[in-house]
């Protein structure tokens, strides 16, 4: 095989089973070397919401607007988020065995040349492009393109996707985003994560353009020959044979699982790779696992090694230390890896999920189990501690109130935080609103940590799996109660939050956390 030598293949607009069908079998071609090195264009038509490989449609898809509105749902062959591939955008993918460019060096080495190389040719068009990393390309901090990749034993892709035209909404209904409580400004105000390249532009982009860009600037920096060509003998055969599979839910729904299975525990953490969530069905008798499940936005390599660990899994049993020595027994007897993550952080995460059924026993039900994170606490020395200090989110108050922007509460019985101020009271808890990061980790320092009290809390997954490793840095221990609403994760709002100024109003979950605080102080009443 020539290495200088680059098939140019541009497949057009096609349905979503055909597209990610053709992604495995030109990785497979490439991988047996019975086809060249590959550059190839891809659109959607119609358009398609498409998960992460290692995600559940159920979690990331609203699967009825989509049947709705004629967006197909499928699923990619590269990790990371789930996306809607609009019928304007545009889809680019590199395929070549190990060892030629741009796949020289580790992962990361080749992430940051592609990624580079695409975001130059971007740059062609008239906007400034860069790499963001993990894998993102940006102008000006919103992201444009999203980028990832496969591997097998012989072969590699890298794919990426230039939004073009601006179909916010529809954008955001097909995915799991709650729109459905958010005002216009609310909505607006995600699209500060993503652009668009005609909201860029002076003037609509030709699709051909942005082709050009990418065959020229590719060409150059690999120093190799583009030439036009179509799909092999074998690969058309190939697409034909295999287009039901990549239409089948065995396909699309093989992360998910169908709800006659009941409810998983699980647990969540954020790693430099990405999110994971761990979830455990229990087998019968509730003493081993019947079924695991590993999704997030995360990559693997091989593609299958999360089917392979969730098999070595079935029939554990259900104790820390167990599957702690499972996991770590199978990654030392495997080539795999899951990209940036150390195998200790996936063991911790499993044990995790299974200690947390300890709750059970507290007259918990399953789904309030996950519904509650911990900080320097195990579940089961939960009622061991007395809670002395509730601390709760500046955001749960209205937008309106005197003390929005400062602490405490004036008990005026306008939002729930007046009342968790008097319940606090009942049970010997000070109560304070946390109004910013700075303030909460303050907090924890100069007041809970020089304590033996445990401290209640509210907030939201996305917060809790982001800022975990810096509240577990304190001697502060704690227990905190989900947040059931719009949160400023869901509106790209962070860093705001993060300040104190977050805009929007979210609502604590008030059966949960008043029964988290009877539990902990001894209250045996009926709520």
């Amino acid at each position: 095989m020539n290495s200088k030598k680059c098939r140019l293949l541009d497949t057009r607009a096609l349905p979503a089973p055909a597209n990610m069908a053709l992604d495995n079998i030109i990785l497979e071609e490439i991988s047996s070397g019975r086809s060249p090195i590959t550059f190839r264009f891809l659109q959607f038509k119609p358009a398609a919401a498409l998960v992460g490989y290692n995600q559940d449609v159920s979690l990331e898809i609203r699967a009825d607007f989509c049947k709705a509105h004629d967006i197909d749902i499928n699923r990619r062959s590269t990790g990371g988020g789930a996306i809607l591939f609009q019928e304007s955008a545009l889809g680019w993918e590199i395929f070549g065995p190990p060892g030629v460019p741009p796949f020289l060096g580790q992962y990361e080495d080749i992430l940051y040349k592609i990624c580079s190389i695409a975001a130059r040719a971007l740059s062609r068009l008239g906007i400034n492009a860069q790499f963001r990393p993990r894998n993102d390309i940006e102008v000006d901090g919103r992201k444009i393109s999203g980028t990832g990749g496969a591997f097998i034993s012989r072969a590699m892709m890298f794919q990426g996707t230039v939004l073009v035209q601006n179909e916010t909404e529809r954008f955001l209904k097909a995915l799991r985003v709650p729109v459905e409580k958010l005002k216009k400004r609310e909505i607006e105000s995600l699209m500060q994560r993503i652009c668009f390249l005609n909201d860029l532009l002076s003037s609509p982009v030709n699709i051909d353009d942005i082709k050009h860009a990418f065959v020229s600037e590719f060409s150059d920096a690999l120093a190799m020959d583009f030439y036009p060509d179509g799909l092999t003998d074998v690969e058309a055969k190939r697409l034909d044979e295999e287009l039901g599979f990549y239409s089948s839910s065995d396909w699309i729904y093989s992360r998910s699982r169908p709800k006659f299975e009941g409810e998983p525990v699980r647990s969540i953490t954020q790693t430099p790779g990405g999110s994971i969530r761990a979830h455990l069905w229990l087998a019968p008798g509730g003493k081993r696992v019947r079924q695991a499940l590993l999704t997030g936005d995360f990559f693997t390599n091989p593609q299958r090694l999360c089917f392979d660990l969730e098999s070595y899994l079935v029939g554990s049993t259900l104790t820390g230390a167990d599957l702690t020595d499972r996991v770590m027994s199978f990654f030392d007897s495997s080539d795999g890896e899951i990209s940036g993550v150390d195998p200790k952080q996936v063991a911790e995460l499993i044990a995790e999920a299974a200690d947390r059924l300890k709750l059970l026993s507290l007259n918990f039900s399953l789904p309030e189990v996950n519904e509650l994170f911990f900080i320097n606490l195990c579940p089961h020395d939960m009622d061991s501690h007395a809670a002395k200090w509730l601390l709760l989110p500046y955001c749960s108050k209205n937008l309106e109130c005197d003390f929005r922007e400062i602490e405490g509460c004036a008990e005026c019985g306008a939002c729930e935080i007046g009342y968790f101020y008097s319940l606090a009271r009942q049970f010997n808890l000070e109560p304070l609103t946390i109004q910013s990061f700075e303030h909460l980790m303050s907090t924890l320092d100069e007041k809970t940590s020089r304590s033996d009290g445990i401290y209640i809390g509210s907030c939201c997954e996305a917060f809790y799996s982001k800022h975990r490793l810096e509240m577990e840095a304190l001697p502060a221990s704690g227990i905190l109660v989900n947040i059931d609403s719009t949160t400023c994760y869901d509106l790209g709002k962070g860093s705001d939050a993060y300040k104190g100024k977050f805009d929007n109003k979210t609502f604590l979950n008030t059966t949960l956390l008043e029964k988290t605080i009877r539990l902990i102080n001894g209250q045996t009443a009926s709520m």
